[in-house]
């Protein structure tokens, strides 16, 4: 009876614990997976304890209880503390990188770094996007100019031209012959990446001043066109900086402001 008793107990805690993470779950696009397994987990659960009285003796009993009792706590150990989650310049940060925190509205991921002028874009877009019910994730802001060469460095790794430029991990912005070639080979094969400094014939980032932003959605086209509503509503007319270009690159929507 005692064993019973304790299997009871473990069971409705467990039940408590898959209710508390279901609803730490029911935010954002994620949500209906889940609830999903986490609801199996739960009648998985019930039928272990409903079926074990009558298969196991007391002792095997015992030892499965003690030992769903332990994984349970183990995986709730494990798990991001999502109460946790804050935001920055009013700006929720996103739980998974690339997704958003909700259905609606704005998010961005942990690493972007904005300034007052583009966190006062950012909110009016958040408006906007609440008033058309759609929502977008901020992907990048302001950029150092060695955050722009990581950029790069990035880009040749992608198309494995990394023995083109055997220099380049290592090099810094201070390392212009180096990146400067990287950086022309990229452009000749129209991939979308500016230069991290102002040199002869290399474009500098937007990003590098402060006067730039990444958006992605789960329709970049979509996304490009809410960007261009966005641009001639009233909600835009709240920033002091206002966008002069709106660009559909491969993985994301790019806007410069001014």
């Amino acid at each position: 009876m005692k064993t019973l008793k304790n299997l009871n107990q473990f069971e409705q805690e467990l039940e408590d614990r898959i209710e508390q993470k279901i609803r730490r779950w029911s935010r954002g696009r994620l949500a209906g997976l889940g609830t999903f397994v986490l609801a199996l987990a739960m009648v998985l659960a019930l039928l272990i304890s409903d079926k074990s009285d009558r298969l196991l003796p007391a002792k095997q009993r015992s030892a499965i209880s003690w030992s769903l009792s332990s994984n349970a706590q183990r995986f709730a150990a494990t798990q991001p503390d999502t109460q946790a989650v804050t935001e920055r310049y009013g700006i929720p940060i996103t739980i998974v990188r690339d997704h958003p925190n909700a259905d609606t509205g704005l998010s961005m991921n942990s690493e972007v770094i904005l300034t007052n002028k583009l966190a006062a874009v950012a909110h009016a877009f958040d408006q906007y996007l609440d008033a058309h019910r759609e929502f977008a994730i901020i992907t990048s802001g302001e950029r150092t100019p060695q955050g722009q060469l990581d950029i790069i460095k990035q880009r040749i790794d992608e198309h494995n031209a990394d023995a083109k430029f055997p220099n380049l991990d290592d090099a810094t912005v201070a390392d212009t012959k180096i990146w400067l070639r990287a950086w022309h080979w990229l452009v000749r094969r129209h991939v979308p990446v500016n230069a991290p400094a102002a040199v002869d014939g290399a474009d500098v980032s937007m990003h590098t001043k402060g006067l730039a932003m990444d958006f992605i959605s789960d329709n970049l086209d979509q996304m490009r066109a809410m960007l261009a509503g966005f641009a001639r509503s009233k909600y835009a007319s709240e920033a002091s900086l206002h966008i002069t270009a709106i660009v559909r690159e491969p993985g994301c929507v790019h806007i410069n402001l001014g």
